[in-house]
């Protein structure tokens, strides 16, 4: 005859021949089991969404080096993470706000700056102040999707922002 795994627990395991010892180990198996699926399950979540994220790098994930990448590629490490201090120093701005100067002045590679935008998501690149237009822009590259989208750019040296204001002269 057949006996199920709750019959144990309903009559009792001496009644079926089961030691005591048996019930207990046969009944908490099936808990064990939910609770690593359960964990292993939220896990997988949790590195799908981004909300979890290995500390080893996968091929193809991290630029090997600077030599062997694209600029783009280089942008996007700036604007996709901080690189500390000594290469992203925090700029301040005259709200008390501060952001990365990666992101407010660009990252100059081989002579040419390139910009990142973040939009949807708060940014402060020249596009994003108001500083030049899409029209005045030279976009490399976009990357991702909404709202995780970040558009590289460069801006021709006719319209580019101009570094600091210009002093006023006054006519004596």
């Amino acid at each position: 005859m057949l006996r199920h795994a709750w019959a144990l627990q309903r009559w009792g395991a001496a009644r079926h021949g089961v030691g005591a010892a048996s019930a207990a180990v046969a009944s908490s198996v099936p808990r064990a089991l939910t609770v690593v699926l359960l964990v292993a399950s939220c896990l997988v979540v949790a590195l799908a969404t981004g909300l979890l994220s290995s500390p080893l790098s996968f091929a193809g994930t991290l630029p090997a080096s600077a030599a062997t990448t694209s600029p783009a590629d280089q942008v996007l490490t700036y604007a996709l993470g901080w690189r500390g201090p000594a290469e992203d120093p925090s700029i301040t701005l005259a709200n008390g706000l501060k952001v990365k100067s990666s992101n407010y002045r660009g990252v100059p590679i081989d002579g040419t700056t390139y910009y990142y935008n973040l939009a949807p998501r708060p940014s402060y690149d020249p596009l994003a102040r108001g500083e030049v237009t899409s029209r005045q822009i030279s976009v490399v590259v976009i990357r991702g999707d909404y709202p995780n989208r970040v558009t590289i750019y460069t801006i021709p040296t006719a319209s580019a922002p101009p570094s600091r204001p210009a002093a006023s002269r006054s006519a004596s």
